[in-house]
């Protein structure tokens, strides 16, 4: 009867084990499963017998043992932090940041990282990459790069054994030397190094003594979208009566006050959820998948939304990114068989979440409410391929924690379906199946009736399987000379038309489409990956509601215990959003229709963008710390989106060039001095004895604070400027009626001639950059005449395909180990 008595097992055993293998993240969590081994034993056994008496004993002992070795540590912290070479908040000494990474741009390994310490070949401007491989196999002097040309000789080969160190800065009060990252140090806010700065025990000091200090980014401030809001009034509902529950039950487990076990689970603030994201793209069909299919009208492209959401946490008073979602919506615009359907693309999350053991419970809340906001905007099904991220390679958030694992592709996938089944619960979604089933299985589709989605298994291996039934008709034509070969073809069928051994028919005579039979074959034993969940929306179908029969027990069951339906609760949860509300400045808040208006954030447009963002400035997520100051500058961003991405270091003092100007060499690679140090006759410049180019350095400007009229009429400026740009670029007149076209013209002509550029600083080019940028996005002309259009266009291309390739390698890897386990067993 001991699992009937003890709810929550624990022992000796188990704690030493989960020492070993790195499970405990905090003190907390280790004290508190010691403690909860004593409360069974003593729970479980009766007062005066020995074993209770025992547990008794060692429960207290531990207690006093526990706080002797917390004075202890905390001793040792404060000592090794008043050390001359050492931090004075982390205690550490010298800090490195995690290696840089650089991506070959070779055909061979396209997108492949590049081995540390072995030679490479780069451009000036670091863009650009080749290992010494592909480097070798690059022809002639030019090499086309898309947005430019580079000569193959200007190219500057380098060993990947970079070492970055942690910046350091000192407080103005206390003047003790800590790392920037510990003391959360904002070198973009202090531009010309001249602010005071206290650290923050200096700063928790003066809030003790009531001294009025300026108030940290919050995540708060970032514009709220009518999905947004959604997400968050759900998840915040959920997690307190999650909270409530597993509180009464570890008050009862540890016998211990409901007050103190409830402020154990709740060591963290509160949750903000906010949509960073929300513009409209274009996902191109590929090549071959158009062609086999162009006689049954297959689109062109598939419009879809893509929308971004990212979880914040207030820990310790700062707001702490955990969690990013990218989806895609496929509209009531959209072609079939993509219409009215939404794609799960990426998810990513980092383990700094408290408690950690609510992590799972509120990912899966998000994902539930976010279905839940699908069908009731009329979407009808729900797509996730259930793949776990190459080893080395980051989804979103870079550089995370060593001890965070990665998911093998069993766990992730029933991770996915224990969120669905809450889903069935609720009567948010109907039935749940998988691709092999739903299409791939059925003989009367073909791979046209399969949803085409962006970064998705099908459209990469669909591509792949046309390409090898093309290849085999190839040479099956050229053969057709010798009459055995010829019907032997006869006797196998024609895979080029689809000719079936069963019913004799082609492709095109209604038979089985071979590109569906080859991708049976192919995912068969991986199914369960490619998840499709249909929604209960408005107009679903009553046979894709149809759910197990404990499900449908479990929802009657609800029903008669609290009288109300899921979707009745569900209505009564979204009244009483519409209330006017202020923020911590006393503002109206505007919340946003995130799918009427754009969202445009250049860093978080592509999880590939933010990821570059993430690597160029060493915003990592391996400890808690950086993660803190990643986060602060991930919400400075946010809030200063013209602001420049990435600023140059000065080659003699280490210190970020961020305001005034910088002086640049042209020939040697990154090297910059700021204006102090180029001064200085005495500063390091290594080798470089070249005339140096002074460049004014682009603060950008902060554009979150417009209001509702203020927004309207930036939108309005930015279409006009685009068709006075549009109008100049094709206009040949010199007597044009236009007052504008002339001074356009010289803008277009600035930025064909200035050596500055938008990425110097150069305000015009960034300004004329940001308007070419909106109108390649929209643009399809091949032959436009809007100066750096196509270029732009191409540059849009590379990353798409930078993207493209890495969910190639995904999909590549998940059929090697499917083929690998397949030959083992």
């Amino acid at each position: 009867d001991y699992f009937d008595i003890i709810k929550r097992p624990m022992d000796l055993g188990t704690i030493q084990k989960k020492i070993d293998g790195g499970s405990y993240h905090s003190f907390e969590d280790f004290q508190s499963d010691v403690r909860l081994t004593f409360e069974n034993a003593m729970k479980y056994n009766e007062e005066r017998t020995v074993v209770h008496e025992m547990a008794k004993e060692l429960k207290k002992k531990f207690e006093i043992d526990f706080q002797k070795l917390m004075k202890q540590l905390d001793k040792e912290h404060a000592d090794n932090s008043k050390k001359v070479q050492a931090c004075g908040l982390c205690a550490c000494e010298k800090l490195n940041f995690e290696p840089p990474v650089f991506f070959c741009n070779g055909v061979n390994c396209p997108t492949k990282r590049i081995r540390r310490n072995t030679h490479f070949h780069i451009t000036a401007d670091k863009q650009y990459a080749w290992c010494n491989q592909c480097f070798g196999e690059l022809k002639g002097d030019i090499i086309d790069c898309g947005t430019t040309k580079v000569k193959k000789a200007e190219l500057t080969k380098r060993k990947n054994d970079e070492v970055h160190e942690e910046s350091w800065v000192q407080c103005d009060d206390c003047e003790r030397w800590i790392h920037q990252i510990c003391g959360l140090y904002n070198t973009r806010q202090d531009k010309e190094n001249t602010s005071a700065y206290s650290c923050p025990l200096c700063l928790l000091d003066k809030r003790k003594e009531g001294e009025d200090l300026p108030e940290a980014p919050s995540a708060n401030d970032i514009p709220r979208t009518k999905l947004s809001d959604r997400l968050e009034k759900d998840v915040h509902e959920k997690v307190n009566l999650r909270v409530k529950e597993l509180a009464e039950e570890k008050a009862e487990s540890e016998n211990i006050s409901y007050d103190e076990a409830y402020k154990a689970l709740s060591p963290g603030g509160p949750l903000t959820i906010r949509q960073v994201t929300s513009t409209d793209r274009k996902h191109e069909v590929r090549e071959l998948m158009k062609a086999r299919y162009a006689h049954k009208d297959y689109p062109e492209e598939f419009p879809y939304r893509c929308k971004c959401i990212v979880v914040f946490q207030n820990i310790d008073g700062v707001d702490v990114v955990l969690f990013a979602l990218f989806v895609y919506e496929h509209g009531e615009d959209n072609p079939l068989p993509n219409k009215r359907t939404v794609y799960v693309s990426y998810l990513d999350s980092v383990h700094f979440m408290k408690p950690r053991k609510m992590r799972t419970f509120i990912y899966h809340e998000i994902l539930i409410s976010y279905l839940d906001y699908a069908r009731d905007k009329g979407y009808e099904q729900a797509f996730i391929w259930a793949c776990p991220p190459l080893k080395g390679d980051d989804y979103i958030f870079y550089a995370k924690p060593d001890d965070q694992k990665t998911p093998k592709d069993v766990r992730l996938r029933q991770w996915y379906l224990d969120m669905l089944e809450d889903c069935q619960r609720r009567n948010i979604v109907g039935k749940v199946t998988n691709m092999y089933d739903h299409y791939f299985n059925d003989k009367s589709l073909d791979a046209a009736d399969v949803p085409y989605f962006e970064g998705d298994y099908f459209p990469g291996e669909a591509e792949n399987i046309i390409k090898d039934l093309n290849d085999e008709g190839t040479k099956k034509g050229s053969g057709g000379g010798k009459k055995k070969s010829s019907s032997k073809s006869k006797k196998s069928g024609d895979t080029i038309n689809g000719t079936s051994s069963n019913s004799g028919k082609s492709y095109e005579e209604g038979g089985r489409d071979p590109v569906m039979q080859k991708f049976c074959d192919a995912i068969s034993g991986m199914k369960e990956s490619f998840i499709v969940a249909f929604l209960n929306c408005k107009n679903a179908k009553p046979d894709n509601l149809v759910v197990p029969k404990k499900i449908m027990e479990y929802r009657e069951s609800n029903l008669l215990k609290n009288g109300k339906t899921e979707d009745e609760k569900s209505d009564q949860s979204k009244e009483g959003t519409d209330e006017k509300q202020v923020d911590r400045f006393g503002r109206p808040i505007r919340v946003l229709d995130d799918d009427v208006e754009e969202i445009d954030c250049e860093f978080f447009n592509t999880r590939q963008c933010f990821l570059d963002l993430c690597r160029g400035n060493h915003y990592q997520f391996d400890e808690l710390r950086r993660a803190k100051h990643t986060s602060m500058m991930v919400l400075w961003h946010l809030q200063n989106r013209e602001a420049p991405k990435f600023v140059q270091q000065c080659f003699a003092c280490a210190r970020e060039i961020s305001s005034g100007v910088r002086h640049h060499c042209s020939i040697c690679p990154d090297l910059d001095l700021c204006h102090d140090c180029f001064r200085d006759p005495n500063a390091n410049r290594g080798q470089c004895t070249h005339k140096l180019e002074t460049i004014k350095v682009d603060t950008g400007s902060a554009s979150s604070g417009l209001t509702e009229e203020q927004r309207k009429e930036r939108q309005r400026n930015i279409q006009l400027h685009i068709a006075l740009i549009e109008h100049a670029s094709r206009c040949q007149s010199s007597k044009c009626t236009s007052s504008n076209c002339q001074k356009m013209k010289s803008y277009l002509k600035h930025g064909q001639t200035c050596k500055i550029k938008a990425s110097g600083g150069c305000k015009v080019c960034k300004r004329i950059w940001t308007l070419l940028r909106i109108h390649a996005q929209q643009c399809k002309s091949s032959s436009c005449p809007i100066p750096q259009c196509i270029a732009i266009r191409k540059r849009i291309r590379q990353l798409q395909l930078k993207q493209r390739a890495m969910d190639d390698r995904r999909r590549q890897e998940m059929n090697r180990h499917y083929r690998m386990s397949m030959v083992s067993s």
